[in-house]
């Protein structure tokens, strides 16, 4: 196997206490042929401090005044150097064998433009509910067609050269990382990795869960760009996952979590692990035991596989016809 350089793209905009593990998660990766770009997105609380004394030549730091991800993102891919880059969010944490794995899997799909892998969630300091359902490109495609991320987006492993002409579009803060999937699936294949190989921190500063209102028009910016690339007249049904405004409170401030911990249970279930899948469930009813809204994942975990098959039909059917 060659080891082809890797480009880390870590944008940070006060990260605060989680940057440091961020880094320390891909400089400990067993994959060594890197270079980690940090870009600082104008942090004002200190965060850049805490990585100062980092001694790795394989860090390089790149500042702009605040001006979004997109922006960062852009800047980075236009000094990167590798044959692949990731992403590593600045509150995230990436396992140790991320890298080697997505490389090898790239390699054995020369046709892919992305390399996606399972992830779970970090809530608390604890990581729970692990996803890492292999897709391969016909699957990827049909998420794309139906403007869903056949992973969650820091999980990619992007081939430069058939990339480099997409960049991020800057007029989104929110939603980037989907509508370049989007982009860039529409013309090319992708592939999911079954492992779980990454960890997402979900808490309260995460940009994602400070501002609902904010969120939605920028995930309905994201279907508009995609339906007039596609042709498809405006309004219509909404990809799975879509955040309605009926959702209130500790939901729409949990965006996406309630599904995230069915999907685990789904996984853990299609692999044997069923002490785990119940175990997931329940982690998620502790979240709000009052809401039965949380219990779906407890459903999931009882209900036969073709009874959910046939639910999740007639849901999209309905979701179609509205």
């Amino acid at each position: 196997m060659t080891f082809p350089l890797v480009s880390v793209l870590l944008p940070v905009y006060n990260a605060g206490q989680y940057l440091r593990p961020a880094l320390e998660s891909i400089r400990n990766q067993t994959y060594s042929n890197l270079e980690i770009l940090v870009i600082d997105d104008g942090s004002t609380d200190g965060c850049i401090r805490s990585i100062a004394d980092v001694k790795d030549g394989r860090v390089h730091m790149l500042c702009q005044s605040n001006a979004g991800k997109s922006v960062a993102m852009n800047l980075a891919l236009s000094r990167i150097q590798g044959e692949f880059y990731v992403i590593q969010d600045a509150d995230d944490l990436s396992y140790p064998t991320r890298i080697e794995r997505q490389v090898a899997c790239m390699m054995e799909h020369p046709e892919a433009a992305a390399v996606f892998t399972g992830f779970d969630l970090i809530l608390e300091d604890r990581h729970l509910a692990p996803r890492f359902r292999a897709k391969d490109a016909r699957e990827c495609r049909e998420d794309i067609e139906g403007m869903r991320m056949p992973s969650h987006d820091p999980t990619a492993m992007w081939r430069v050269s058939m990339v480099r002409d997409t960049p991020y579009e800057p007029s989104l803060r929110v939603g980037q990382g989907w509508d370049y999937i989007l982009r860039v699936g529409e013309r090319r294949p992708m592939v999911v990795l079954g492992e779980c190989l990454y960890s997402y921190r979900t808490h309260a500063g995460s940009n994602t869960r400070q501002d609902g209102a904010r969120r939605q028009e920028k995930e309905r910016e994201v279907v508009r760009r995609a339906r007039e690339r596609r042709g498809l007249p405006m309004g219509g049904d909404h990809p799975s996952g879509w955040t309605q405004d009926r959702l209130t409170g500790h939901r729409d401030r949990e965006h996406g979590l309630v599904p995230h911990f069915m999907e685990s249970v789904l996984d853990l279930r299609r692999a044997g692990r069923w002490g785990d899948s119940l175990a997931t469930a329940a982690a998620c009813i502790t979240l709000h035991p009052l809401d039965p809204y949380y219990y779906k994942p407890l459903c999931y975990h009882f209900t036969p596989f073709g009874m959910i098959e046939r639910y999740r039909r007639l849901k999209a059917a309905r979701r179609q016809a509205g």
